[in-house]
């Protein structure tokens, strides 16, 4: 993954930056991304680049990145590994700002996208403090967290828990925990006939 150059400031890290100084940047700011994530335990650390440009009343963000997760298969509870992958570009909302004037949104740059504002209003979705600021970490974390499986299965041969079809009438162990809250069973006599 070759990340472009334009607007990359070398040896910054993937630190939250003020959108009044994303505004003041004609072309945006850009990160590449080889670190691991605080909030995502990761195998190998998070390869890519983010792009955040200040758009009128948006946030025009793109990335991509990729990493390895570990995760355990929900049948077997074996450790796997995972590679995750986004290419992302999202639009996002500036709190506050879709009461600008059109004439003034349309000279902060010439690449400013035609965005029709009452659409917006309608329904904005999240969005982000025009005196706050866009943090490319979590954004990326955002983006990769939204790759991880719903079901994890380590793969289409996977054995399943090992008591299935082995004819052992064993307990299967995610079951262990509930089984030592049981109550000890009394032993039972046989009854005498007669």
């Amino acid at each position: 993954m070759a990340a472009s150059a334009e607007g990359f400031q070398a040896g910054s890290r993937l630190r939250p930056v003020a959108i009044q100084e994303l505004r003041a940047l004609a072309e945006g700011r850009s990160w590449v991304v080889a670190e691991h994530l605080q909030d995502l335990s990761t195998l190998t650390p998070v390869r890519g680049r983010v792009r955040a440009v200040h758009r009128g009343p948006v946030l025009e963000v793109e990335g991509e990145a990729e990493t390895i997760v570990t995760l355990c298969c929900d049948r077997c509870l074996q450790h796997y590994n995972h590679p995750l992958h986004f290419r992302s570009r999202e639009l996002v909302w500036l709190e506050g700002a879709g009461a600008q004037d059109p004439a003034t949104t349309a000279q902060e740059g010439e690449a400013v996208l035609a965005i029709n504002a009452e659409a917006l209003d309608g329904d904005p979705g999240e969005g982000i403090d025009p005196a706050g600021s866009f943090d490319p970490g979590h954004w990326t974390f955002e983006q990769l967290s939204l790759q991880l499986p719903l079901v994890n299965r380590c793969g289409p041969d996977c054995p399943g828990p090992a008591s299935w079809g082995h004819g052992d009438a064993g307990v299967d162990p995610r079951w262990a925990p509930l089984a030592a809250l049981q109550p000890p069973r009394e032993p039972t006599e046989p009854q005498a006939t007669g």
